[in-house]
């Protein structure tokens, strides 16, 4: 059996999830400390509610381990957890919102959503009045729309990858993807 120390250069996450899979709870928690950080940052890129997000990485991470023994293989581990927490965030935005309402966004929390990609759109051009109006624009986009968004600029996927990771078909990546890029440059 390979070694699945993830304090080694090397993390073979498709080992470590077969490991994982066949009932070993090591390889689990391997498997979380290996992507908890990228889950993060992608879950806030979708909900700006960070105690909320946390919650739905752990909620993904109960259901991966009371199902494993149901789980198939996997070639990208780290695909199918963004997989599993979009669900999980959609199901619970969509949960919510039919008992309160519409989810009111803050455009102050927008510092949780980009790391380092959301850097390199700002730097593009540092006139705090784009930037201001970029956060804004944003933050009102449908959830979709910022999760196709995030996938293709900050995750730096390419739209087949994005289609497949949101399981909706290539057209419907393009089509989310224009309408989100004419929804910013109108309000830019």
């Amino acid at each position: 059996m390979k070694n699945l120390d993830l304090s080694q250069d090397f993390f073979d996450e498709v080992a470590c999830w077969n490991s994982f899979i066949k009932g070993d709870r090591i390889a689990l928690e391997k498997i979380y400390r290996a992507y908890i950080n990228d889950l993060f940052r992608f879950g806030c890129s979708l909900l700006h509610e960070p105690d909320q997000v946390k919650d739905y990485i752990q909620e993904v991470f109960i259901d991966l381990w009371k199902y494993h023994s149901n789980l198939q293989k996997t070639d990208n581990v780290k695909n199918y957890l963004f997989k599993c927490l979009s669900n999980k965030i959609y199901k619970g935005v969509k949960d919510e919102t039919k008992r309160k309402g519409i989810v009111q966004e803050h455009v102050s929390e927008l510092e949780y959503v980009f790391d380092s990609p959301e850097n390199e759109l700002i730097n593009l051009n540092r006139d705090e009045n784009l930037r201001k109006k970029l956060h804004a624009a944003v933050v009102e986009l449908p959830l979709r729309q910022k999760e196709v968004i995030n996938h293709l600029f900050f995750d730096q996927l390419s739209y087949e990858q994005t289609s497949k990771l949101m399981e909706i078909n290539l057209k419907s990546v393009y089509t989310l993807a224009w309408k989100a890029l004419s929804s910013l440059k109108k309000t830019l």
